[in-house]
């Protein structure tokens, strides 16, 4: 993946924690990746997703207004094709299998490891642009 391509990707965040936001953006803009939008609930992120029509989206289960897995499911409505990478605290099999079903492209359990995080953005990253 090149410079340029790394450079015009675009990413939504979707976390209630500003320590992970500033944690993603910090990972994120290391690698290059400075288009990056934020929602803090799942209304909110609905409405992100229809605005910016982000490259990737990293969405967390546990969320205001509306959980992960609502604002999954609508997001695939919106756009099937859409990469999403959720996040959360929630590792049960149930929680795995649904969103694996519902079209998620991988579920990270928190904590996470950082490299493998931005090794699987870009991986994702790169099955979109190329």
């Amino acid at each position: 993946m090149s410079t340029e391509q790394i450079s015009s990707a675009s990413i939504l965040i979707v976390d209630d924690s500003a320590y992970i936001r500033t944690i993603m953006t910090t990972l994120l803009r290391k690698e290059g990746i400075m288009n990056i939008h934020f929602a803090i609930d799942g209304a909110a992120a609905i409405e992100k997703f229809k605005e910016v029509n982000p490259t990737l989206v990293v969405l967390d289960i546990m969320l205001p207004k509306k959980n992960g897995m609502e604002v999954l499911k609508e997001i695939m409505v919106l756009n099937p094709r859409a990469k999403v990478v959720m996040i959360s605290s929630l590792a049960t099999p149930e929680y795995i299998s649904d969103a694996q079903k519902w079209g998620a492209s991988y579920y990270f359990v928190k904590p996470y490891d950082n490299q493998k995080f931005i090794s699987v953005v870009k991986e994702l990253l790169n099955s979109t642009i190329s």
